[in-house]
């Protein structure tokens, strides 16, 4: 067999061509009726048979969908709670820190601050900010925990579905 791009010589079983990596088409199905096939419970040329799964049969496109969303509410409404909880502390935080740095500053430029507030402003502030930053990711961390859990619950569900029907 040839590539019909740049007619290298390819095997006949080969799906693209080596030299350019052009894919090539399948040889079209024998078209020669004239001789039945000798098994006649295989498959037909004319009506193709479906694929055999043995004693498996695979889930309908219908199986498990929402029984997922109707169990454990409580636990999908906590666990988004935890998710909001994570913005508002984590946004309160940042905004606390960027106050206590510009007060730190506001404070170094009167007589009795000096450098030291500068200085004890701005770092407090940046503590702060770690703190928001742990703060946001633990708490987000919780609502995604809670979700991988129900998440394993649902797909350990299913596959016990699955296997049960076999």
């Amino acid at each position: 067999m040839k590539c019909p791009v740049c007619s290298a010589e390819l095997p006949p079983t080969a799906k693209f061509c080596g030299s350019c990596g052009t894919t090539l088409s399948s040889p079209p199905p024998p078209t020669d009726f004239s001789n039945p096939p000798s098994n006649p419970s295989g498959p037909h040329y004319g009506n193709p048979s479906p694929p055999s799964y043995g004693s498996f049969s695979p889930p309908s496109p219908n199986f498990g969908t929402g029984t997922g969303e109707k169990k454990y509410k409580a636990l999908r409404t906590i666990a988004n709670i935890y998710k909001i909880m994570a913005f508002v502390v984590g946004g309160l935080l940042a905004i606390a820190a960027l106050i206590t740095m510009a007060s730190g500053a506001a404070s170094s430029t009167s007589s009795f601050g000096g450098p030291t507030a500068l200085f004890g402003g701005f770092l407090f502030g940046v503590i702060m900010l770690v703190y928001a930053g742990f703060a946001f990711v633990f708490l987000y961390g919780m609502g995604e925990f809670i979700y991988l859990f129900l998440d394993i619950e649902e797909n350990t569900r299913k596959t016990s579905e699955m296997l049960s029907r076999r």
